[in-house]
């Protein structure tokens, strides 16, 4: 029986070439883009899963407010916060803290070679499951100066194979411009690709107690660290998060200690990749409204592809019904009806699933290559799907979708009446029409959230780009100051001699430095007041170390009073007193007008500062976060950066001879460069990439979607052959009768936009609420979206419209 019913489904499908086409395509589009979206959706979501005891695994998360105003949110708080709750509540099993990430220089025989590092305490090895090759976990982060290195940092540096991790035990490399070397204590596993902590080696946090002092140990002021608690098994993470405002109160007495309100909250291991709202964050983060946004794109493609299927078989009823008639005729049951319509649905999606594994692994590399993450097959198939088995899950979906999309027509096939069909009296019924009609509807709505959505998107992508931002980055050259190098009392002389050569260069217009480059996080002070202001409450600036040429490298504007002088710096940083803020800054200080604030003075920590000039806004970072009020200090001898505005197009030629003077001035160091335009661009990318994801798979959508609207229309045309041909000899236009053909699909994709723009405007809104700077949502939006759909539709539909009316009358008439 099951032979025979595959043999008539493969005969049916043959007989129906072109409707078996469309489908198959429709189908191996859909589940070839549902592959690939769920591949990447799976590694985003399998993030920090791996973890043994990931589940009572909680960071601690630290907003400040000040004058009742959000001045922080972010990941850092102070050194005393982690072991305070672990002796306050009696929820917390344990505690670890790290402080200090950056990339550093590791040394050895002159050699170097730069990892991504962190200081971290000795419960870090034991609280995370990051299993070790060579050491003993409990101990390998405890004494100061311990490093523990990753299996390729072992294999870099030391050349030595998985065998010989073991030897490397007890030897050691030096770290940055530290005279004491750092003992290897272990040999980590390399950190798995889908860990929001990502370093190539881990050192000992006691180091900074020894080097920076025991304020990091116990400090309720400087906020500089990172905690991470495990839960004891079975604690109430609700109820401990409800006692924390009375923590916050007990050891900063309002705003007492640290001259800011402290709310504290817990957010959980596994949500810190995707639901990262925080600064100075830590690790690798994305955006979970994107993730979740693809994978609905996913389920549009997938459904809009079964749709095709459930419209074109049931638009052929009037062809099958004869055959329906004969076999029940002949002694064939409604049962055995349905298992025959239901095994050319099985037999045409098994299809599909086969040539869809095929495509998307040929499609593979190029994913990868897109969205920087290793996926692949194997990965989607062998992991579980936010906490469950994903074969399970697309062996359930798949088997539902073929299911519901091969049931409708079936049943609706199998009961034809045998009598109505023979004498030539059955006709569709309106039931028929209208659900595929509600089909076509939801089809095109879909199309039409994707289609705005997209267009949004790039509009925003190109509000960013296009957006001016304070400051100008053209051909701005940068590389990293010499981090081997010592400064002393001759740095700020050694400096401007570096910047003097610099600009001899032919290409080089002007040079600067400064501590920090567009694109990175400021550092904070805090509690700062007016000297001479009534109010006690003091404000929250960013701070930033620039020199006397850096306003002018970046073209930034002043305001009011001067630029930095060079008697404004000093080796002894005790000794500078004067600074440059910026609008904002000043706006929150309280002062009317940037000229206001010239030589006025403030109070930090004790100490006075004097304000000598005023620059206008620009973003410090991304469109994503409002402009930040800045304090600039003339800390010369703080030259993490040198900035280069060129003035031609010889960029490989000039790199060259800037290298040249570089290793003349800091030998032994490394040449880092990077130009500042594609360096800020970098805070766009994950975006960047959201929107070709969004953008290629949502074109596939209304793809899908054109080819059921195509062939819908195609059998349509062909059952009105004989009405086109009376209206051609009745004086009809090709354009009359096109306009008559498409005007009901036309209608169907009306109501689609009627349904599908006030749902897009609302998802769009939702996904530019991440932005501080984003564009309005604005009518035209939405017409030019519409006008896309329907010329789609029509291209589609009037394709076939045209053929049929510029057919000859006498043919068709005739065939009739």
């Amino acid at each position: 029986m099951i032979r025979n019913y595959v043999k008539i489904a493969l005969r049916s499908m043959w007989k129906s070439r072109t409707f078996s086409l469309v489908n198959l395509t429709g189908l191996v589009t859909g589940i070839t883009a549902c592959l690939l979206i769920l591949q990447y959706v799976n590694f985003e979501l399998s993030f920090d899963k791996f973890h043994q005891d990931g589940p009572r695994i909680y960071r601690i998360a630290n907003d400040r407010f000040q004058q009742g105003k959000l001045v922080q949110h972010g990941t850092i708080t102070y050194p005393a916060v982690g072991p305070a709750m672990v002796a306050d509540f009696n929820e917390v099993e344990s505690v670890t803290t790290m402080g200090y990430v950056g990339t550093f220089n590791l040394q050895k025989d002159k050699q170097i070679f730069q990892e991504k590092a962190i200081f971290a305490d000795a419960q870090f090895l034991s609280m995370f499951t990051f299993p070790l090759l060579a050491g003993d976990a409990r101990t390998a982060l405890r004494a100061p100066r311990s490093i523990v290195i990753s299996e390729s940092s072992a294999k870099k540096i030391f050349r030595v194979s998985s065998a010989d991790y073991a030897s490397l035990i007890g030897k050691t490399l030096k770290v940055d411009t530290d005279n004491e070397p750092y003992e290897i204590t272990a040999v980590m596993k390399d950190f798995p690709a889908a860990s929001h902590l990502e370093f190539g080696a881990l050192m000992s946090y006691e180091t900074l107690s020894k080097t920076w002092g025991e304020w990091v140990k116990n400090s309720w002021q400087n906020s500089d660290m990172w905690h991470y608690v495990k839960l004891r098994p079975g604690a109430d993470v609700a109820a401990l998060e409800r006692k924390l405002p009375a923590f916050s109160q007990r050891h900063f007495q309002g705003d007492k200690i640290s001259g800011s309100v402290e709310k504290f909250s817990l957010q959980p291991l596994h949500r810190a990749h995707l639901f990262s709202d925080y600064e100075y964050e830590i690790g690798k983060v994305n955006s979970g409204k994107a993730v979740w946004t693809l994978l609905i794109i996913a389920a549009f493609i997938l459904v809009i592809a079964w749709i095709n299927y459930i419209n074109l078989s049931t638009a052929r009823s009037l062809e099958r019904a004869r055959e329906v008639g004969v076999r029940k005729v002949a002694g064939a049951t409604s049962g055995q009806l349905i298992w025959q319509f239901m095994s050319e649905s099985i037999i045409l999606n098994l299809t599909a699933a086969v040539l869809s594994l095929v495509l998307t692994m040929f499609l593979q590399p190029t994913l990868n290559e897109l969205v920087s993450r290793p996926l692949s097959l194997s990965l989607l198939l062998g992991q579980g799907f936010n906490g469950y088995y994903l074969p399970a899950i697309l062996t359930g979906v798949f088997m539902t979708g073929i299911f519901l999309s091969g049931f409708y027509p079936a049943f609706a096939l199998s009961g034809f009446k045998a009598i109505q069909v023979l004498k030539g009296t059955f006709k569709r019924s309106s039931q028929g029409i209208w659900v595929r009609k509600s089909l076509v509807v939801f089809q095109y709505t879909a199309s039409i959230i994707l289609i705005i959505g997209t267009f949004i998107i790039f509009q925003q992508l190109k509000f960013m780009r296009e957006q001016k931002l304070g400051f100008n980055m053209d051909q701005v050259l940068v590389i990293r100051g010499p981090e081997l190098t010592l400064w002393d009392s001759t740095a700020i002389d050694r400096l401007n001699a570096f910047k003097t050569e610099l600009e001899r260069i032919p290409a080089v217009q002007q040079a600067s430095a400064s501590g920090n480059i567009f694109g990175n996080r400021l550092g904070r002070s805090f509690n700062i007041k007016r000297v001479g202001s009534n109010d006690e409450k003091g404000v929250t600036l960013s701070s930033m170390a620039v020199d006397l040429d850096f306003f002018d490298t970046y073209k930034i504007t002043k305001l009011a009073g001067r630029n930095f002088l060079a008697t404004d710096s000093n080796v002894d940083g005790g000794k500078v007193k004067n600074t440059i803020l910026n609008l904002a800054a000043v706006k929150l200080l309280g002062f009317n007008s940037a000229e206001e604030a010239i030589n006025q003075k403030y109070v930090v920590n004790g100490r006075e500062w004097e304000i000598v000039g005023v620059v206008s806004d620009f973003h410090q970072q991304s469109l994503k976060h409002a402009i930040e009020p800045i304090v600039f200090a003339p800390f010369y001898s703080m030259a993490g950066f040198f900035s280069m505005k060129m003035n031609a197009p010889e960029a490989e030629a000039t790199i060259k001879q800037v290298k040249q003077k570089y290793d003349a001035f800091f030998p032994g160091n490394n040449f880092n460069y990077f130009f500042m335009d594609q360096k800020f661009n970098e805070q766009y990318k994950d975006d960047r990439i959201f929107g070709q994801i969004s953008t290629f798979f949502s074109m596939l959508a209304v793809m899908i979607a054109s080819l059921g609207i195509f062939g819908l229309s195609s059998y349509t045309i062909a059952q009105r052959t004989k009405e086109i041909g009376v209206r051609k000899v009745l004086g009809a236009t090709v354009g009359s009768i096109v306009a008559m053909l498409s005007q009901d699909f036309i209608k169907l994709v009306l109501i689609a936009i009627v349904i599908g723009s006030p749902i897009a405007w609302y998802a769009s809104r939702l996904w530019l609420e991440d932005f501080a700077y984003k564009i309005d949502i604005e009518w035209w939006m939405f017409a030019v979206a519409s006008i896309v759909a329907i010329a789609l539709a029509f291209a589609t539909i009037s394709s076939q419209a045209i053929k049929a009316a510029l057919a000859n009358p006498a043919t068709t008439l005739k065939s009739e």
